[in-house]
């Protein structure tokens, strides 16, 4: 049921997030707020007449430098800003985002370069509290706070999920 704070005649913003996996590494953006760092996935939103797979590999361009392809949608997931009480600083409880996760390679002069010497991370003024990226080791996923759950969860697991388990859906929670 709808809050008064999530009532919005909008419709729900259209996201795609990469899970770029590179030599053992997952790379994340990082997130800080007084007394809490945290981790989640590049992307953004879905552009008028741009597919998801296309936005996808844009968005961690832009936000990375790195140039990857979408290779498999392996989530679909739902967030609902107003039914959180973990969502960042800021954000309005009227956000509301339906979003795809991608598995996604390194591609290119990229490839062959080991994760410390990929990408730079430029500051978005429109991300406040986005201060970095970082390349981290599969092995240190469980001592991150990563956003939403479901990643860290995913990432922890028999990843990537086989072919053959379809495209899963991660209900808002």
């Amino acid at each position: 049921m709808p809050t008064a704070e999530s009532r919005d005649n909008r419709p729900p913003g259209v996201g795609a997030r990469a899970i770029v996996m590179h030599r053992g590494h997952v790379l994340l953006l990082r997130g800080q707020e007084p007394a809490r760092t945290y981790y989640f996935l590049p992307g953004g939103g879905v552009r008028h007449g741009e597919t998801m797979q296309a936005a996808c590999e844009r968005e961690v361009l832009e936000e990375t430098g790195i140039s990857v392809r979408a290779t498999r949608l392996l989530y679909v997931r739902e967030f609902i800003a107003a039914r959180h009480k973990r969502r960042t600083q800021g954000m309005p409880g009227t956000h509301h985002v339906v979003a795809g996760l991608f598995l996604c390679e390194v591609t290119g002069a990229d490839a062959g370069r080991e994760p410390a010497e990929l990408g730079r991370f430029t500051p978005d003024r429109n991300a406040a509290g986005v201060t970095g990226m970082v390349w981290m080791k599969q092995s240190e996923l469980a001592e991150a706070e990563i956003h939403p759950p479901q990643v860290k969860q995913a990432l922890l697991a028999d990843f990537p999920p086989p072919i053959d388990t379809g495209t899963q859906f991660w209900p808002e929670e």
